[in-house]
């Protein structure tokens, strides 16, 4: 990153979970074959797989049965999945490089809250576990959290009100077009991760104010 990056003017932070501070995909590529594996089906490559995160449980496992074949099997394949996904969400999932020591640099002066489209019990499970739960104050939503989820802007604004920061202070870090629609849709400042589970095009496609491949170049945008 060079010298003459400019700063961002900003006081809240919400970030994107899955492809962003964590590497969850072996968990829910796993947990998906063993699924399928249950009902006789052939296994999902990772690349397919990984090109189905970010929007949820329900479309990820929408998408998959229809590329396995078997469209009419989505109930059956939905229940077996959430149960065997929540009791093995942390076999394999990690911190992506430099996520603790970024946020650790970042919470004294930042206030910061996680959004993601994964279901609310299981993002906090995966965010205490992890122990990144002491970062964002309670301020943690899943995909049900609310009525309507990412790329609708309600969590982001809700966050950013209960902080007490206007939107346009507020940044939104994730590695989708997903997440950068929806600070855009939030009035945020928004910045994309390379290193995720979604295509540099994708990103590039929403048009965020920077693009990361590391998570600890954020500091260079923001200290």
């Amino acid at each position: 990153m060079s010298d003459d990056v400019k700063k961002l003017d900003v006081g809240a932070l919400v970030l994107d979970l899955d492809g962003t501070l964590v590497d969850s995909k072996d968990d829910i590529a796993d947990s998906l074959n063993w699924t399928f594996g249950q009902l006789g089906y052939e296994p999902l490559s990772m690349e397919v797989i990984e090109g189905f995160v970010g929007n949820g449980i329900m479309p990820l496992v929408k998408n998959a049965v229809v590329a396995a074949g078997h469209p009419e099997r989505f109930d059956d394949v939905l229940g077996a999945f959430r149960k065997r996904y929540y009791d093995h969400l942390l076999d394999k999932t990690r911190l992506f490089d430099g996520v603790m020591e970024t946020l650790d640099r970042l919470a004294p002066d930042y206030k910061m809250g996680i959004v993601s489209n994964k279901p609310h019990h299981m993002t906090v499970k995966i965010t205490r576990e992890l122990g990144l739960d002491r970062f964002f104050n309670g301020q943690i939503y899943g995909g049900d959290s609310l009525a309507v989820r990412k790329p609708d802007p309600a969590s982001i604004l809700m966050i950013a009100a209960r902080y007490n920061v206007p939107s346009s202070r507020t940044l939104v870090v994730g590695d989708s077009g997903v997440d950068i629609n929806a600070g855009k849709n939030a009035g945020a400042r928004t910045i994309g991760v390379t290193y995720g589970y979604r295509s540099v095009e994708e990103l590039a496609q929403a048009r965020p104010d920077a693009l990361i491949d590391r998570f600890d170049s954020l500091l260079g945008y923001l200290c």
